[in-house]
């Protein structure tokens, strides 16, 4: 075949494919291999065809055999990513991209694609460089869609902190095209993780009430088409950045939710339980759905629920008749040894990774009496699913601390501990204080330690105070807290975890130091951010602190768990919402009342205390070792879990 006759081939079999005809182009582009194995752009574009068809790994393999054979087509490198994209391999994708940029610096589609991932993958700082390389110059960026290059670089700042920069690339992708909704609810719905001052935090509280109303107000619900429209838009993200803003947030929380609520319903108004038979004898068919049931800290927290309720563990007795039967529902395409722990122990285990409607129909047909939502709030694909009435009685926990808003979800299974007295007037459901914590948690397994003060960059001289909360959860207003406790004890070494990254903790370190300053200190001399740990990590510096200093207004729960643990004492100040008094209920459970402050003046003379007075530390340490075994494999919370739903029962069998 001469060299005139196989371009000609190529060309109609690319002019098929642009045509829509795959089985002709398939046919032309094989005839050639036919005759010519190892013809490099016959390969590539048979791949293009297996992708566009979805047989992604015959794609992947046929164009990485056409770049084996011509290794410098940028284009081969592009299209291989285009198939690691498809099948959700976001670093390889990445990588055949950035490949395809070297060979072609002019490769906009590459940078584009490229970009996108970077952001999807949190890598912001080398994504924003990339995507703003695009609006440069804009013929360019011909066939970029630009709107979506502000999209990106929106959320890129939004990660970084820089609020102004991505509020006004929204309103630039805004401008661009008004009907993409991602940018639309991006920009009504927009919060930071972290706050500058009250005062930002204050103005994006305002900013978030106004523009919540105006979300629901422009969004129509009149056609199927809007309907869905709306449907995907909310399953974009939730509005959980709002509750570390300190606040009692029922009614805005109502109304966010009961808008995600109307719209699935919208779609689903058919999909909804019917009343089944039961007899008396029968167990309660009890569901546990969750997109988190993975090593997280969400699904150490519901475990042992689903371990020792199908134990025959009621009212502290073992019982020779089952009285449950528990399904429990991952919903999260991740999988690892904690997935199969839930296997392990629920009667019925079902990984449904597929989205809304495949869970919904499952969980219909599989009959439940009583449907436990595990954390209701952080992923929207459980808000959405949980908008839906799919069992008689409906539940959400404390693993997200804050109301669901739902008129679907019946009750809130918390803590009786950590719930203020007023507490039922925080939440939309019904209050369930489930004794003690209201989880039933494994006690951590401790491995040897490895590394000790002069790993992480700890003075051997200092107190240090351990402090590695989530950055959000610690307000603006509270910063002065570390610099007086410094003040009065000058060799304190506070530690902090850059969470979420490494930008937020700048911005976070820019905090502190005017905090000190205001004191007459150097942040340099009391402050150490580190890099986010692993597990062994991050116990090993529990075990190189003297103390932890609980979090205001969102309190640590697995982090003071932990602790606690390897014999760390931590002391807190309770707030006035749930979400605030974890550690003051993990104190109160091993009665060490004299680590927990009354007011924040308290908190800081008890934080001095305890920092200057080594005796008192070391025996509040010991103290923590001796008692800190209450807080684990509590069963009798899993007890009082079994008799609330056995007390619902009738309700459950009589739909």
């Amino acid at each position: 075949m001469s060299d005139w006759i196989l371009t000609n081939k190529l060309l109609a079999g690319i002019q098929a494919q642009q045509a829509g005809d795959l089985r002709q182009a398939e046919a032309i582009y094989s005839e050639i291999l036919a005759d010519f194995p190892e013809q490099a752009d016959a390969l590539h574009l048979l791949g293009t065809v297996a992708q566009t068809k979805g047989d992604l790994e015959w794609a992947a393999a046929l164009i990485a055999e056409a770049i084996e054979l011509n290794p410098c087509v940028a284009l081969y490198h592009h299209n291989l990513g285009v198939v690691y994209e498809s099948s959700g391999q976001w670093e390889k994708a990445l990588s055949c991209y950035q490949q395809s940029l070297n060979l072609n610096p002019d490769a906009t589609l590459s940078a584009f694609q490229a970009g996108k991932i970077l952001v999807n993958l949190r890598r912001c700082e080398e994504a924003i460089p990339l995507l703003n390389s695009l609006l440069v110059n804009s013929d360019r960026a011909a066939g970029i869609p630009l709107e979506e290059v502000h999209l990106n670089l929106a959320i890129a700042y939004r990660d970084q902190g820089e609020h102004a920069v991505a509020l006004d690339h929204l309103e630039k992708a805004l401008a661009l095209d008004p009907q993409l909704e991602q940018a639309r609810w991006f920009y009504h719905l927009y919060l930071p993780a972290v706050y500058q001052s009250e005062e930002e935090l204050n103005s994006f509280r305002a900013r978030f009430v106004e523009h919540l109303d105006r979300l629901i107000e422009e969004t129509p619900l009149e056609t199927e088409e809007q309907c869905r429209t709306a449907l995907w838009a909310s399953g974009l993200g939730t509005n959980h950045y709002l509750q570390y803003q300190g606040y009692n947030d029922l009614d805005l929380q109502k109304k966010y939710a009961q808008f995600v609520q109307r719209i699935v319903n919208a779609c689903y108004s058919q999909w909804r339980y019917l009343p089944h038979q039961s007899q008396p004898e029968d167990p309660i068919r009890v569901g546990f759905a969750s997109a988190s049931m993975r090593a997280c800290s969400y699904s150490r927290l519901s475990l042992g629920w689903v371990k020792y309720l199908n134990a025959n563990w009621i009212d502290g007795q073992a019982n020779s008749k089952q009285k449950f039967q528990v399904f429990a529902y991952h919903l999260d395409p991740r999988t690892d040894f904690m997935t199969d722990r839930y296997r392990q122990y629920a009667d019925v285990f079902r990984h449904i990774p597929t989205g809304l409607e495949d869970a919904a129909r499952q969980i219909l047909q599989d009959q439940l009496d009583i449907l436990v939502y595990l954390e209701i709030g952080l992923s929207p694909l459980i808000l959405q699913l949980a908008s839906l009435r799919l069992a008689p009685i409906q539940c959400s926990t404390w693993a997200h601390p804050i109301t669901s808003g739902l008129s679907t979800i019946d009750y809130f299974l918390s803590s009786d501990l950590m719930e203020p007295e007023d507490a039922q007037e925080h939440y939309s459901e019904t209050l369930i204080r489930l004794p003690h914590l209201g989880t039933c948690f494994e006690k951590p397994v401790l491995p040897q330690q490895k590394r000790y003060r002069e790993d992480f960059g700890l003075r051997e001289d200092a107190v240090v105070y351990l402090t590695c909360q989530y950055l959000g959860k610690y307000l603006p207003q509270y910063d002065y807290l570390f610099a007086a406790i410094a003040q009065r004890v000058p060799n304190a070494q506070f530690v902090f975890l850059a969470l979420p990254n490494a930008a937020i903790a700048r911005q976070f370190r820019e905090r502190l130091t005017r905090a000190f300053s205001l004191y007459g200190l150097n942040v340099e001399d009391h402050c150490l951010i580190l890099p986010g740990l692993d597990y062994q990590d991050y116990l090993d510096l529990n075990r190189c602190a003297d103390l932890m200093l609980d979090s205001y207004g969102w309190s640590g729960g697995i982090t003071t768990l932990e602790a606690v643990a390897v014999g760390l004492p931590v002391i807190t100040c309770p707030g006035k919402l749930m979400r605030g008094r974890h550690t003051y209920a993990i104190l109160k459970r091993m009665e060490l009342d004299s680590l927990i402050a009354s007011d924040l003046k308290s908190y800081e003379d008890l934080a001095v205390k305890l920092g200057s007075d080594s005796k008192f530390r070391y025996h509040m340490a010991e103290e923590v070792r001796q008692r800190c075994h209450l807080l684990f494999e509590d069963r009798e919370c899993v007890a009082a879990l079994a008799h609330f739903f056995l007390t619902r029962k009738p309700d459950a069998s009589s739909g």
